[in-house]
């Protein structure tokens, strides 16, 4: 059996965050926060896993191990929670951190 989740964006992390310092690029571009999401942003993941409207697909390749354990039943419920997980994009520059919830388990 499947269940929906819902994803919130928990932070999304500058360079300076990350790395001590702004990044610049070579070519003097500085490069700043994900402009992909902003704090606070929801959005629901089907039963059927499948990614959902403006999700970057970069930041769902790097959280789906965390979003299939919850759609399928499983989790961590001594470490974050019952049907609550937490993952990050992987992007090493600017990761933005997600807060992963069963919301069967959560509407209890």
């Amino acid at each position: 059996m499947s269940n929906e989740l819902k994803i919130t964006v928990v932070k999304v992390f500058e360079p300076k965050d990350i790395i001590g310092k702004d990044f610049i690029l070579e070519t003097g571009e500085k490069i700043s926060k994900c402009g992909f999401f902003d704090e606070g942003d929801e959005f629901i993941v089907p039963k059927s896993g499948k990614m959902p409207e403006g999700f970057c697909q970069h930041a769902y390749h790097s959280i789906y191990k965390f979003i299939d354990v919850l759609r399928l039943g499983g989790g961590y419920d001594d470490w974050t929670g019952k049907g609550t997980l937490y993952g990050v994009c992987h992007d090493g520059i600017r990761p933005v951190c997600f807060k992963i919830q069963r919301l069967e388990e959560n509407k209890k």
